[in-house]
């Protein structure tokens, strides 16, 4: 060991080192470094310099939470309240566009059938879930000009009719309903039946038309709209044909309709209070 020392390996070793430290050195105070001893003493405190500043900052964050905790919660409140209150609006806004469609939809009809009365828009406030026929009640009655009888539609057709009023409500019958009887025609080739329902037929949703003409012009696709009598006014559309086949005594048809609107999912619906030849036999 003493040989190495001595030797010459030993003095380009040491040589080659001085040399190193020296490059450092001049790198370390190039760079702006103070001293050496200054950079290696922040090299060994830096890290703990930084775990100091992150515990600090928790520190500070948990404090500023509890000092000022009832602040935050008033603050969030508000916020709170404010979105609610959007939402408010949202929905209030959403609201009167329906309304305003429904209003022209009314209008529409009207205007095509300038001969009838119509109730305010009424809204489905109940669903009779007991009965297969898929009868339910509307928010407006007695005080709104609605009475016994009175036909229910939407704008794409019929619906039902009126079968119980009250003061502010009213319950109606679907055109599935085994008591509805209504006077029908095709429009195609003005094929005349009554509205008979079976409820076979309507717990599928189904209308039944009998009393048709054994020879009568009728075939699948066939739209039937009202026929207009004293009770209903005429051109409602009830549904579209789905199948014709003869009735149990031979002499008549029966046809399976297909309701325009899919009565389960309306929500609002008007009713004809009025029309010209209302209460009237049809041959006056």
């Amino acid at each position: 060991m003493k040989e190495f020392l001595r030797g010459w390996k030993f003095k380009i070793l040491v040589c080659i080192f001085a040399l190193f430290l020296g490059f450092m050195i001049y790198a370390a105070m190039a760079a702006g470094a103070a001293s050496l001893p200054e950079l290696a003493l922040r090299t060994i405190t830096e890290p703990f310099a930084r775990l100091s500043s992150g515990i600090s900052s928790r520190v500070e964050d948990g404090l500023d939470k509890l000092i000022n905790a009832d602040k935050y919660k008033r603050e969030n409140e508000e916020l709170r309240e404010k979105i609610s209150e959007l939402n408010r609006r949202n929905i209030n806004i959403e609201e009167l566009e329906k309304d305003n469609e429904l209003l022209r939809e009314m209008l529409d009809i009207v205007t095509e059938n300038p001969e009838i009365k119509m109730s305010d828009i009424c809204t489905i406030s109940a669903r009779n879930f007991n009965d297969v026929f898929g009868g339910f009640t509307i928010d407006r009655g007695a005080n709104d000009g609605i009475s016994f009888r009175d036909m229910v539609v939407t704008k794409i057709g019929a619906v039902g009719i009126i079968t119980e009023v009250a003061p502010n409500y009213s319950k109606v019958s679907t055109i599935l309903h085994a008591n509805v009887k209504i006077g029908v025609r095709t429009t195609r080739a003005n094929t005349i039946g009554i509205i008979e329902n079976d409820i076979l037929y309507a717990k599928d949703g189904y209308c039944l038309v009998s009393y048709i003409e054994k020879d009568a012009d009728i075939a699948v696709g066939d739209i039937f709209v009202t026929a207009g009598t004293e009770d209903y006014p005429a051109n409602y559309i009830i549904g579209e044909v789905v199948d014709v086949f003869g009735d149990a005594n031979g002499l008549t048809l029966r046809a399976l309709i297909r309701p325009s609107e899919h009565l389960s999912r309306i929500t609002d619906v008007f009713v004809i209070i009025d029309f010209t030849g209302k209460g009237k036999p049809l041959n006056e």
